[in-house]
């Protein structure tokens, strides 16, 4: 059944653009009709084999040309995506005509061309962002009874970079370069980094190694890193110089200050027979207490914890249109920075992206965090 669900839900969706994209070209432009819905059952095939084959398969079993099916079937999805948007939202302005069963100028070939042309717009503008766009918010964290000595703190945040299914070594190189060019105190990696095999990531992986900070650079699991085993991750990170917190704290001195970094388990790990997220109990004399967390909805639990700050990501902003409009339904904070009792929450619309590699409404970013005395 599991499985039938979405065989169904693929076969709804095709059926629906088949017909009301291209249905109104059947009889005066046969062939355009014919192209049409031999396109779409295309896209939607590889979305089966996505499904069926790649997400079906385990962690380290090899599939045959897995590497260009995956990202024809990323492309795919960006693709059904923007069609099946413009065409619902196209439907919905002519359903009071619809019901009346009368004709309107919201159909026809000149509608069917605009449509088309709006999802390849997008495409193309949404695949530019996400190659050549990343922007480096600068959020400043006021902490009431902050020693001045840690004030102008500098954390550096990397967030869902997806190793493996997202961006390629070269941006990865540039995401290191914008990280390293803020001269951060600290670095934090918030999960979904790893996004593949470990060992078909060298490349990547050694891009990753260059980040270094004064006082450490800090991981947590994300749910990617749990579907890709996330031994291997851990194993991975290690390599690199990274300090990998499962659901623990470790304790360090800052300008003759405590400090307190904890991390907790993405709740996916509990799929794998691994521990979920527990939260830490931090020193109560460590002047200041940050949290990372992969997904932000734990923030109200942590909130009942004496931490100043957590970082998680997870949401992608949604990523690109619609989705990025969806997400602030779905999730308390799903970006930017937001509020708990005396929690502070930041979380990042992160600095890659899964699935389609496309950004629209959304943009990739490598967070400067800057902790501030705050006033009472």
């Amino acid at each position: 059944m599991r499985l039938l669900v979405p065989f169904f839900l693929f076969l709804t969706i095709d059926s629906y653009l088949s017909y009301s994209l291209f249905g109104s070209l059947r009889t005066p432009y046969p062939m355009a009709f014919g192209l049409g819905v031999t396109g779409v059952s295309f896209l939607f095939l590889s979305q089966a084999w996505l499904f069926y084959i790649f997400f079906q398969s385990g962690a380290d079993e090899k599939i045959r040309f897995e590497k260009p099916l995956q990202k024809l079937a990323f492309h795919s999805m960006g693709v059904i995506s923007f069609l099946f948007t413009f065409t619902l939202l196209r439907d919905l302005l002519a359903l009071p005509f619809l019901i009346f069963n009368q004709q309107h100028w919201l159909y026809g070939a000149t509608p069917t061309e605009v449509i088309l042309a709006l999802s390849l717009l997008c495409l193309i503008w949404g695949l530019f962002n996400a190659r050549f766009r990343v922007v480096c918010p600068r959020i400043e964290i006021p902490i009431l009874k902050l020693p001045e000595a840690l004030a102008g703190l500098r954390i550096v945040q990397l967030s869902d970079v997806h190793l493996g299914t997202g961006p390629n070594t070269e941006q990865i190189g540039a995401l290191v370069d914008r990280a390293l060019g803020l001269k951060p105190d600290i670095i934090v990696l918030t999960g979904d980094i790893i996004d593949g095999a470990t060992a078909e990531l060298k490349p990547e992986l050694a891009e990753l190694s260059r980040l270094k900070a004064p006082h450490g650079v800090y991981f947590v699991l994300g749910n990617h890193e749990c579907y890709w085993n996330h031994e291997n991750s851990i194993t991975a990170m290690q390599a690199i110089g990274v300090k990998t917190l499962m659901n623990e704290g470790i304790e360090i001195q800052i300008r003759g200050e405590s400090v307190y970094i904890a991390g907790v388990n993405d709740p996916a790990l509990t799929q794998f027979k691994g521990q979920g997220p527990e939260i830490p109990t931090p020193p109560a004399n460590s002047s200041f207490k940050l949290l990372l967390a992969h997904q932000p909805q734990i923030a109200k639990k942590v909130a009942e914890h004496p931490y100043h700050l957590q970082l998680s990501g997870h949401t992608h902003g949604g990523q690109f249109f619609p989705w990025n409009l969806f997400v602030k339904r779905m999730y308390l904070h799903p970006g930017g920075i937001g509020r708990i009792k005396d929690l502070w929450v930041y979380v990042s619309h992160g600095s890659g992206y899964w699935g389609p590699p496309i950004r629209l409404g959304t943009d990739g970013e490598v967070t400067e965090i800057l902790i501030q005395t705050g006033q009472p």
